[in-house]
C-alpha cells in the first residue's frame, strides 16, 4: 500500500470501509496518520480499542463511504479487500467522487475489488473455510444482467448454534472501473491483477483488480 500510495513520511491517509483497522494500525506504526471509516459501530470499536492498546492515535469515524463530507484532506486513500461494489452503479460512482474531493493534489487513491472475468469462470461456487470461532460455508453464484454476485453463508458456532447471512457485490471489469474512475475525476496510474505483482495484470486469469489512480 505504501508503494501503491507513494506514501512520504508523515503522510495523511484514509482507510476507506477500514474494518476492526487492521491495515489502519499497520500503517500508523510505520508513522502515518491515519483516519479510519466504516459502517460497522461494532467493527470500529474493536478497531479503536486494539488502537488504543497499542497506544496509536487513529482516527475511528462511524460513516457511510456513499456521504463523504472530506475537502482535500488526504495524501492518499486506499479501500481493499471487498469493500466496494455493495451498492448500485450510482451510489458507487458516488463514492468514488467523494474519494476523489478528500485527495489533495496530486494524491493517489489504492482500490482493490475482485475480477469480474475471473469471478464468473467459477460460478456457481460452494466454499468452506475455518474463522474465528466458526466455520463458514459460502455459497455464491452470478447475475449476468445485473453483474452482481450473490454469497449466501452459514456461520456454525463453535459454541453452538448457527448465522446466516446474505448480500450481493456489483463486480466489475476492468475497463467498466477504469471508465467509472475516469467519470470520477481520476486518471489511472497503475494497474495489478495480484498482491504479490501489483503492477501486472492477466486479464481474465488475475483474480483481483487493483488499482492506483
Amino acid at each position: 500500500m505504501e508503494k501503491g500510495l507513494g506514501l512520504q513520511p508523515g503522510a495523511m491517509v484514509l482507510d476507506l470501509a477500514c474494518g476492526v483497522g487492521v491495515h489502519a494500525i499497520g500503517l500508523a506504526k510505520r508513522g502515518y496518520n491515519v483516519v479510519g471509516l466504516d459502517l460497522s459501530v461494532a467493527m470500529l470499536a474493536i478497531a479503536g480499542e486494539d488502537a488504543q492498546q497499542q497506544e496509536l492515535k487513529i482516527n475511528f469515524l462511524h460513516g457511510d463511504m456513499r456521504d463523504l463530507q472530506f475537502g482535500p484532506t488526504f495524501d492518499g486513500v486506499y479501500c481493499i479487500g471487498s469493500s466496494f461494489g455493495y451498492f448500485n452503479d450510482e451510489n458507487n460512482l458516488k463514492v468514488l467522487e467523494g474519494v476523489h474531493r478528500a485527495l489533495k493534489p496530486g494524491g493517489l487513491f489504492l482500490l482493490e475489488v475482485e475480477n469480474r472475468d475471473f469471478a464468473l469462470r467459477n460460478q456457481p461456487n460452494l466454499l468452506w473455510y475455518e474463522g474465528d470461532g466458526h466455520i463458514c460455508m459460502e455459497e455464491t453464484t452470478f447475475d449476468f444482467i445485473s453483474s452482481r454476485l450473490g454469497v449466501k453463508g452459514t456461520m456454525l458456532l463453535d459454541e453452538g448454534g448457527k448465522r446466516t447471512f446474505d448480500y450481493s457485490i456489483r463486480v466489475y471489469s476492468l475497463h467498466e472501473l477504469g471508465l467509472m474512475l475516469h467519470n470520477a475525476g481520476f486518471s489511472v496510474h497503475s494497474v495489478g491483477g495480484h498482491r504479490a505483482e501489483p503492477a501486472r495484470f492477466l486479464g481474465e486469469a488475475s483474480p483481483r483488480i487493483i488499482i492506483s489512480a
